[in-house]
C-alpha cells in the first residue's frame, strides 16, 4: 500500500477523469440539440419524403400540422422550391387541381443521382444562355439591316423626285397675249365678158380675116 501523498494523488487524477467525462458528454448533448435544432425544418421534411415516397404537397401540409408542429408550415412550400431546385427532390402533377392550382408530388431524389442530374441542368442552362445571346445578336442584326436599308429607300426616294427646272426658278409673270383676229376674206366674182362678132371681126387684119374665114368654112362647111 502506498503513501498517503500516492493515495491522495491517485484520488485527485480519477476525479479529474470523471470532470472531463461529463463536460465531454454535456458537450456531445449540446451539439446533439444544435444540429437537431437546425435540420428541423428541411431534414425532416426529407424525412417525411423518404417515408412517403409521392407524397402531395396538400398530403404534407396536413402531415406537418398534425404531428410536426415545430416546422413552421410558411416555410414549406420555399423549402420544398429550393430542394427541387437542388434537385434533392424530384416533383410531378398528381392530377389533383386546388383553387387553379397544380399540386404537385414528391419524391427523395438518391444522393448518386443528383450531381449528373445538376450536372445535365446546368448543360442545358448554358444552352439555353447561348440559343438567348445568338437569337439577340440575330435580332440586332436584321434591325440594323432594317434600319440600313429604310434609310437607303429614303435616300433613293430624295433622289428621284423632280428637281425644278429654270422656268420653276424664275419669277412668274402674267403675259398679255394678242389676239389675232383672221383676215377679212375677198369674194371673186366671176363675171363673163360681152362677146360681140363684129367686134371681134373689127379687130383683125384683112389676113387674119382671111383665114378665119377659111377655117370657119372648113368647121361648118361650103363652097
Amino acid at each position: 500500500m502506498g503513501t498517503l501523498r500516492d493515495e491522495m494523488s491517485r484520488v485527485l487524477n480519477e476525479w479529474e477523469k470523471q470532470d472531463q467525462q461529463i463536460e465531454t458528454t454535456s458537450q456531445e448533448k449540446t451539439m446533439e440539440n444544435h444540429e437537431t435544432k437546425d435540420v428541423s425544418a428541411t431534414q425532416k421534411l426529407i424525412n417525411i419524403i423518404t417515408a412517403n415516397p409521392g407524397i402531395t404537397s396538400k398530403a404534407l401540409y396536413k402531415l406537418v400540422e398534425e404531428k410536426h408542429q415545430d416546422i413552421p408550415l410558411g416555410n414549406v412550400s420555399s423549402t420544398l422550391t429550393q430542394l427541387t431546385g437542388r434537385y434533392v427532390l424530384a416533383r410531378e402533377a398528381s392530377g389533383e387541381i386546388v383553387h387553379g392550382k397544380t399540386i404537385y408530388a414528391y419524391t427523395v431524389i438518391p444522393e448518386a443521382d443528383r450531381k449528373p442530374m445538376r450536372e445535365e441542368a446546368e448543360r442545358k442552362l448554358r444552352e439555353a444562355q447561348a440559343r438567348a445571346e445568338k437569337a439577340r445578336a440575330v435580332k440586332a442584326a436584321k434591325k440594323a439591316a432594317r434600319e440600313q436599308l429604310d434609310k437607303m429607300l429614303e435616300e433613293a426616294k430624295i433622289e428621284n423626285q423632280p428637281r425644278a427646272g429654270l422656268r420653276e426658278l424664275l419669277p412668274q409673270t402674267t403675259a398679255t397675249i394678242p389676239t389675232v383676229f383672221p383676215a377679212p376674206t375677198t369674194t371673186i366674182h366671176n363675171t363673163k365678158p360681152t362677146w360681140s362678132a363684129k367686134e371681134t371681126l373689127d379687130g383683125l387684119c384683112v389676113l387674119r380675116a382671111r383665114e378665119l374665114y377659111d377655117e370657119l368654112k372648113k368647121i361648118f362647111g361650103g363652097n
